[in-house]
């Protein structure tokens, strides 16, 4: 049995100031100044088989189903951040990583014990830092309600010249359904995300092996529709387990890139991340 993996929709918008702004927008939209040219794969990557399925599963009299996954081992199809599954897809970035010749992921002490956000801000800033992307400054509380409010109807967050007190210049968001745990939905963003072919491709979007949405959650993430030389670019992160839509859970996150530097923080790069990496993979938010 699969997974239910659903279409990963990525919706990338670039915004103005202000919604009368259209006669300054090339001003107010990202420039091709602040955006630096990124690589990305020319396949997909595939997950390892037992991350998407549960296995072989057998039935004990009397007692539960008990299969291969450790993302599933007594047959339910849902959130898990166990050691065992949260290795499978962890295991699966770092394969990625090593394809494209990028430093293996090292994550920060206590990885484990955050949120699904945090985890999710946490491992979107380490695939901007490996590809020399300014980390997020931090999670707003805005933006977390943005993505909250977009990932419990199983959508992308929705563009807006402002999100309470931020003003957007730029935005893109993603969101991914199905995914056993943060890491494994962060692995289908950014490796699997191309052209897989007419039923593997788990981006809905990406329609043929030249689609301009082929990829579009790994530039959003990466930072190509906001700036991939952002310094002062906040996000906002989601997760909802056994939504109505019956993907079993639902994971969205946003990025803005401000009109002007965001001080109110919910949870920052700096503040609350940064000391639990090794000094070499320091690399703070300017």
């Amino acid at each position: 049995m699969r997974f239910p993996f659903v279409d990963q929709r990525p919706r990338v918008r670039h915004l103005l100031a202000g919604v009368a702004a259209v006669a300054i927008m090339s001003t107010q939209s990202v420039t091709a100044a602040s955006v630096a040219v990124l690589h990305h794969p020319t396949h997909n990557l595939a997950a390892p088989a037992l991350l998407q399925s549960t296995g072989s599963c057998t039935k004990h009299p009397g007692g539960p189903w008990t299969c291969q996954s450790p993302c599933a081992p007594h047959l339910h199809l849902g959130y898990n951040d166990s050691p065992g599954c949260l290795a499978l897809a962890l295991g699966a970035i770092q394969h990625g990583r090593a394809r494209e010749q990028v430093p293996p992921l090292v994550l920060p002490l206590g990885f484990a014990r955050l949120s699904v956000p945090e985890q999710l801000f946490v491992l979107v800033n380490l695939a901007r830092i490996a590809r020399s992307v300014p980390p997020l400054v931090g999670l707003t509380a805005p933006l977390d309600r943005a993505a909250a409010s977009a990932a419990a109807r199983d959508a992308d967050a929705t563009a807006r010249a402002s999100y309470g007190p931020i003003q957007a210049r730029a935005m893109g968001a993603t969101w991914a359904g199905g995914q056993p745990n943060a890491a494994a939905a962060l692995f289908g963003w950014v490796y699997d995300d191309g052209w897989g072919g007419p039923r593997n491709t788990p981006n809905s979007d990406c329609t043929g092996p030249s689609a301009p949405a082929c990829w579009g959650h790994r530039r959003v993430l990466l930072g190509e529709d906001t700036g991939t030389l952002c310094t002062i670019c906040v996000a906002g992160a989601a997760f909802f387990n056994d939504v109505r839509g019956g993907n079993g859970t639902s994971y969205g996150f946003i990025i803005v890139r401000p009109s002007r530097t965001v001080t109110s923080l919910a949870y920052s790069w700096n503040r609350d991340v940064l000391s639990h990496l090794p000094p070499r993979e320091r690399v703070p938010a300017r």
